[in-house]
């Protein structure tokens, strides 16, 4: 029987270990979630948690957040139609394979929420978020967000999200500060009290 030289051994190792390592990268690319889970670790943890859980309430949670909303989101960031420097640093290295796959990511683990026990600031965001305040002309939320706030592909999920980041970005829609513009938000946003505001932040991220 033939023997294979010492330099033949080591080609053959080679070989061996290239082959797993495509096979491997072939894997990860075929799912999307590994990837995405991978990506979102890189590039995303530091501010809004590996699992999409942020801890930060200036940082939105994008665990169940809807797939396409992210990935809309994402590669507005990319196109630099929404702005922001940390943003924009992020998701210059992605691809839209990648942007596609962090969004898939997120989308897939498990929504987080804030609990509240002040049942009257709770009924009080209920109320104004599904039937609005027709004295002074504000629409329901539910009307676009949904009745259980699971927004849709081009709206987000509000249910479950942080309540003071849900303030801050309603106050920048009143300012005329926030990050892309919206006509209807910013009329939401002035129609909206203060009280009425945090009410309805406490319901959204009270809801699980």
């Amino acid at each position: 029987m033939k023997t294979m030289s010492g330099g033949g051994v080591w080609r053959a190792v080679g070989l061996a270990v290239a082959m797993l390592t495509a096979l491997g990268a072939q894997a990860q690319g075929a799912d999307p979630l590994a990837r995405g889970e991978r990506l979102a670790r890189e590039h995303c943890a530091v501010c809004h948690g590996a699992c999409g859980q942020s801890v930060a309430p200036n940082f939105p949670r994008l665990a169940g957040q809807n797939a396409g909303y992210l990935m809309t989101q994402l590669d507005a960031f990319a196109r630099g139609e929404r702005k922001d420097p940390t943003m924009a640093e992020k998701v210059k290295g992605l691809s839209a394979e990648d942007r596609e796959a962090v969004a898939m990511y997120y989308a897939s683990q498990k929504p987080g929420h804030t609990p509240s026990g002040d049942t009257l600031l709770l009924a009080v965001g209920q109320f104004i978020y599904e039937r609005g305040n027709r004295h002074s002309g504000l629409p329901p939320c539910a009307t676009c967000h949904g009745k259980q706030a699971a927004g849709s592909t081009e709206l987000p999920r509000l249910a479950g999200q942080h309540p003071q980041y849900l303030i801050r970005q309603m106050q920048s829609f009143r300012q005329g500060a926030a990050q892309r513009d919206s006509a209807i938000m910013r009329v939401m946003a002035h129609r909206l009290s203060d009280l009425e505001l945090e009410a309805v932040a406490a319901y959204l991220g009270n809801l699980q």
